[in-house]
């Protein structure tokens, strides 16, 4: 006669021990996604700040080194054919360092007559990784580098990518700026810095 009463307080009792379960993982999920979309967006946020990440400031000079290109020849970075001298620093495992690839045909069109030599620097030691990354984004055809020994990433003081550095000829730094994809908190976005560069060099009265 007592085993119904006994059968029904231990049905209730997994119900409700079911029941903080359910509430318990949910919570615990809810918070493990809070606590990925806040690290994504300060990783986010600390990759596309320049005044939170250490690095070159303007008026630093850079020891410029010689690197190697994908058609297997070396160019010195210490005796530029022109005036100015503009790195942009990516990486094969960099997703969004791709995005920029139409800014650099355009702007390599733009400056072709002016005084500025511009280069695609990889900070990756394997030819092979950065060629096959080039091809597949189609700007194989720039003029690409790449860093074997880890001369620029040293040099440059490369915390980060994708990442514009523009030099004088004695390789003093004039500015840096973050990716055009990127977003500086408190600043300027960096698409609107770098159409600022894109003026500054195409400029015949600023850069001559």
């Amino acid at each position: 006669m007592r085993l119904k009463p006994l059968l029904a307080k231990t049905w209730v009792q997994v119900c409700l021990l079911a029941a903080l379960f359910i509430v318990a993982a949910g919570t615990t999920i809810v918070l493990i996604q809070r606590w990925r979309k806040t690290e994504n967006t300060t990783a986010a946020t600390r990759q596309g700040s320049l005044d939170e990440i250490s690095g070159l400031t303007t008026g630093d000079v850079v020891k410029l080194p010689k690197l190697p290109t994908l058609k297997n020849d070396y160019v010195d970075l210490s005796t530029p054919e022109k005036q100015y001298l503009l790195c942009a620093f990516i990486s094969t495992d960099c997703e969004g360092c791709s995005h920029d690839e139409r800014f650099w045909k355009d702007l390599r069109n733009e400056i072709s007559d002016k005084n500025v030599k511009f280069y695609v620097i990889s900070v990756d030691r394997d030819q092979a990784k950065v060629q096959t990354f080039a091809r597949a984004y189609d700007f194989e055809n720039l003029p690409v580098l790449f860093d074997p020994q880890r001369e620029a990433l040293a040099a440059f003081k490369i915390q980060f990518v994708p990442q514009y550095v523009l030099l004088t000829i004695g390789g003093k730094v004039v500015a840096r700026w973050n990716g055009i994809r990127r977003y500086e908190p408190g600043g300027q976005n960096a698409t609107e810095k770098l159409d600022g560069l894109r003026e500054l060099l195409s400029s015949s009265a600023s850069v001559r």
